[in-house]
């Protein structure tokens, strides 16, 4: 885990914010990074590319066992991906886009694997 997840993963539990376990905070937070890194620098992530990309790869990761590890994590729907996403940013980990709200997330639905 890099320092910058597991400082901000203390942070979380200790504000008594873990609403997700810091296995799924690293997760998204080196998801987030790999998609967002163009080589030269770093591009914007649109909410609805994030979810798409989110559900291809837990798929991909997990396969048979994604819906459990969603489960397991607190990840019913693209809202709460987001929230998650949000946390991340409140804790210094990631910078939003301009304008992204928690509605962008929301409106993507439930997270369908497969």
């Amino acid at each position: 885990m890099s320092a910058g997840i597991r400082s901000a993963n203390l942070r979380i539990l200790r504000a008594g914010g873990a609403t997700f376990p810091p296995e799924c905070l690293e997760y998204l937070y080196r998801l987030i990074h790999r998609a967002c890194f163009a080589g030269e620098g770093y591009r914007d992530l649109p909410a609805a590319e994030l979810c798409s990309l989110f559900r291809m790869q837990v798929g991909a990761d997990f396969g048979i066992f994604a819906d459990d590890v969603l489960h397991r994590w607190g990840l019913r729907n693209h809202g709460d991906l987001g929230s998650a996403v949000f946390l991340l940013a409140e804790n210094g980990c990631l910078v939003l886009r301009e304008g992204e709200t928690r509605e962008d997330y929301e409106a993507q639905g439930p997270i369908r694997i497969g």
